[in-house]
């Protein structure tokens, strides 16, 4: 019986959806980490430990875009900020936000989806600005998230 041929997905093609944000044009995203601690247990004088998972974490993701004159990301970053210096009316369920990776193939068809979830902006970072370079003025943020799973 013959195996079927696998389909890898394409790397560069995909789309962020941010519940609440229109922003457009994410040159990359992630990457999606998930990952459980060891607890080691050495009972009753045994040379090697018993294994068994122990608290379970996902890690912080990485936005980055071409600067535009949109700022929505920039002000979610500052509720975030705002939240935690109390200096603003913002509290953990407006802040924190819900995000899905699209992957689409060549043709623009979606091929996988991921959905993302508690999403909030720990780290805003405005561009890196040099005279001398050709590329386009590139933002990033990092977000911090509750966890995440395929769609």
């Amino acid at each position: 019986m013959a195996g079927r041929a696998r389909k890898f997905h394409d790397k560069f093609k995909f789309l962020v959806e941010i519940d609440g944000i229109v922003q457009t044009g994410f040159q990359k995203a992630g990457p999606l980490r998930g990952g459980v601690e060891v607890i080691e247990h050495y009972e009753g004088g045994a040379l090697l430990p018993d294994k068994s998972p122990g608290k379970g974490k996902f890690e912080d993701i990485t936005l980055e875009y071409g600067a535009t004159e949109n700022l929505e990301i920039y002000e979610w970053f500052k509720n975030v900020l705002d939240a935690a210096q109390e200096t603003g009316g913002t509290d953990q369920d407006e802040y924190k936000r819900n995000l899905s990776i699209i992957e689409q193939d060549r043709a623009g068809r979606e091929v996988g989806r991921w959905d993302v979830y508690g999403a909030w902006p720990k780290e805003f970072e405005a561009g890196d600005w040099d005279n001398t370079a050709n590329e386009k003025l590139i933002r990033k943020v990092i977000l911090v998230i509750d966890y995440f799973e395929p769609a």
